[in-house]
């Protein structure tokens, strides 16, 4: 018991003696203030296709992860790409490797106004194994666009913070 009473209060005074000497974690920006609110008010217009939809979902999510009622100063505007590739082919003739691309052109433009602020493309690619079984094939290229949907993702929600913050700096 003594022994537990011990690493639980190494494990509790740690990041209190690490924050005495500056340490800070990581990925926390103090930038990042300006770039979150701004990104809350970013209304996305809805993608079509059901990757679109994923994507699309994934954005409202990631610019207002806790649901904060925000009114819309910018408007997200994308077009998505989606190509399905077979890459490894058999002497049968039979694919055993699927490559699936997702490219994504995104405009940020003022609500108010309708200026265009930023203008960008993202790309993602991701694969799959082709298998005999075709459920076993479906259900992995799913996974694949899931995947590659992520990615775009991540990508957008980056340059649109990196965006963002310019902006806030520029501005000050």
């Amino acid at each position: 018991m003594h022994t537990r009473r011990g690493v639980l209060g190494w494990v509790l005074l740690t990041p209190l003696a690490a924050s005495g000497c500056g340490w800070t974690p990581l990925y926390a920006d103090a930038e990042t203030g300006p770039a979150d609110n701004e990104l809350r008010a970013v209304r996305v217009e809805p993608i079509p296709d059901r990757v679109g939809q994923r994507l699309e979902l994934a954005l409202r999510r990631s610019f207002n992860p806790a649901g904060v009622p925000t009114p819309s100063r910018y408007v997200l505007h994308t077009t998505l790409t989606v190509t399905l590739q077979d890459l490894g082919i058999q002497s049968q003739g039979l694919g055993t490797l699927g490559r699936v691309e997702v490219s994504g052109t995104f405009v940020l433009t003022d609500a108010k106004t309708g200026q265009a602020l930023l203008t960008s493309t993202s790309h993602s690619t991701d694969s799959f194994d082709i298998v005999g079984s075709g459920y076993s094939t479906v259900v992995a290229e799913d996974d694949a666009r899931n995947r590659a949907v992520e990615e775009l993702r991540r990508d957008m929600v980056t340059k649109l913070t990196l965006f963002f913050q310019r902006r806030a700096a520029g501005a000050a």
